[in-house]
């Protein structure tokens, strides 16, 4: 299986046709099947509307207990289980910041567990099959050793490649299966997507979309190109104050990829796409939100500031 050693290869090879990212309709289907509320709608009321008009940082959540969070670069077509990691670990993040819980947080996610669970040993996976096993058929595994089982200390992609076509080993699941998310929502609309981020529930999306890797002066990325990709969205501005469109986060597993103006304190490799790029990101039914809860309740952000972290 390829292996990846620069940024610049990454984007290559997403160029040329890497299919980080695969369709599987009975997986889509099965989630939504087994998923007591499949679309966001349905476990949203009580959040609705909740994101007109303002600016949310979720990430920063994140950066406050690893501000190297979002700096594992990936070596192989393993984007799928970056972008869910990502976005679970924002939810998780969240969640802790909120109660003031700073012990709770110990180590950001591993991705190993989430591609050795792709179903096949080429390279990419779907997210709906990400999503399932993070929540059903799997859990989530920290990036620290589990002796005994497999050491997640460092990211190893040639890990969970290696376990694509064989499966996972047994003690790998049943650890992981301590841990699962409860909720798994598929967002199908920018305001679905606006709302779960200003209550602090991460996105992992799925799209056929490529952005160019120089950011504008407000930060923004243009549409370019085609990548079968997955990236986690991590904040939302609907204040319209920078683009007469709400505007979201994009969180890349490329490392320092890209670059131009950032604002917000927005971490390296991420870029802000406009509400249209969005819109049609989302018309592909590859875009989750994830909760701890069941459902998704209002949150109100820490209010964090933009303040220096570790």
């Amino acid at each position: 299986m390829a292996s990846f050693r620069k940024p610049n290869d990454l984007l290559d090879a997403y160029k040329n046709g890497l299919p980080g990212t695969r369709w599987e309709e009975h997986m889509f289907e099965y989630l939504m099947e087994n998923s007591k509320y499949g679309y966001f709608s349905d476990g949203a009321d009580k959040i609705k509307g909740s994101g007109k008009g303002k600016l949310a940082l979720p990430f920063k959540s994140v950066l406050k207990f690893d501000k190297k969070a979002f700096t594992e670069r990936q070596s192989t077509g393993d984007c799928v289980s970056h972008s869910t990691r990502n976005a679970v670990d924002l939810t998780r993040a969240v969640e802790i910041d909120i109660k003031g819980e700073r012990e709770g947080w110990h180590h950001r996610g591993a991705t190993e567990a989430i591609y050795g669970a792709r179903g096949h040993g080429g390279q990419g996976m779907s997210c709906a099959r990400a999503s399932s096993f993070v929540s059903q058929n799997g859990g989530v595994i920290l990036r620290k050793n589990y002796p005994g089982i497999a050491d997640f200390s460092k990211y190893n992609g040639s890990m969970g490649a290696k376990w694509g076509s064989r499966g996972l080993p047994d003690k790998v699941i049943d650890e992981a299966e301590k841990h699962q998310i409860k909720t798994v929502s598929l967002i199908r609309t920018v305001e679905e997507a606006r709302d779960a981020l200003a209550n602090g529930y991460g996105l992992s999306v799925c799209s056929g979309y490529g952005f160019s890797s120089k950011r504008d002066s407000k930060g923004i990325a243009r549409k370019s190109g085609s990548w079968a990709h997955a990236m986690a969205w991590i904040a939302v501005d609907d204040t319209h104050e920078r683009h007469n469109e709400t505007l979201f986060l994009v969180q890349n597993s490329w490392g320092l990829w890209n670059s131009g103006p950032k604002v917000h304190d927005q971490p390296d490799g991420s870029f802000w796409i406009r509400e249209s790029d969005a819109a049609g990101m989302l018309r592909g039914n590859g875009a989750y939100a994830y909760s701890a809860f069941n459902g998704f309740k209002p949150q109100k952000l820490p209010d964090i500031g933009f303040i220096d972290y570790l």
